[in-house]
């Protein structure tokens, strides 16, 4: 399950505030008008991919679509509980889906190139690296949320095989230290 309070704390731990809210909402028009070419980029990638492409055959188009509304959601300037909420249901539509967790940070990776790539090149200097400082952060951040579901799901999956408390395994896992 998520978690605000731990949410709030990586917000605070990794300095997202004020700017970085004004920093996304100001770059909203940028994707607006370029995020489709990277949402392209990046299905036209998977697609090439053996690992990757049987899991998008058949819906690329529906499956960008859903990867362009994500991506608005990056640039709205409201990352409350909603956004750790939706963030987090993706992490689990992932994990449903057999999606493995590694590809999600490969993802990641090429959205942190690619993003970090459009923003310096319209926005160069000083204001283009504060753009694209905010930009890593909300990714970071929902990276940090799809993996968290992810582990959440696989303890849930472990406590239904095992029959163990979920109390009982987080001790297990915690003696391990």
């Amino acid at each position: 399950m998520s978690d605000p309070q731990l949410y709030a704390k990586l917000k605070e731990f990794i300095g997202f505030g004020p700017e970085d809210l004004q920093n996304l909402r100001a770059l909203a028009p940028l994707f607006k008008e370029h995020g489709a070419a990277i949402t392209d980029s990046f299905y036209t990638r998977l697609a090439a991919n053996p690992d990757t492409a049987p899991l998008i055959e058949g819906r690329v188009e529906k499956l960008k679509q859903t990867h362009m509304r994500w991506m608005e959601g990056l640039f709205l300037g409201e990352y409350g509980d909603s956004y750790m909420e939706e963030r987090w249901r993706i992490g689990l539509v992932h994990v449903r889906v057999g999606i493995p967790p590694w590809w999600v940070e490969a993802v990641t990776s090429f959205l942190r190139d690619a993003g970090s790539a459009l923003i310096t090149s319209t926005f160069p200097g000083p204001e283009g690296a504060a753009l694209s400082r905010s930009y890593l952060k909300i990714l970071d951040i929902d990276l940090w949320l799809i993996n968290l579901a992810y582990n959440d799901e696989r303890l849930a999956r472990l406590c239904n095989f095992t029959g163990m408390s979920r109390k009982l395994l987080e001790r297990c896992v915690a003696q391990g230290k």
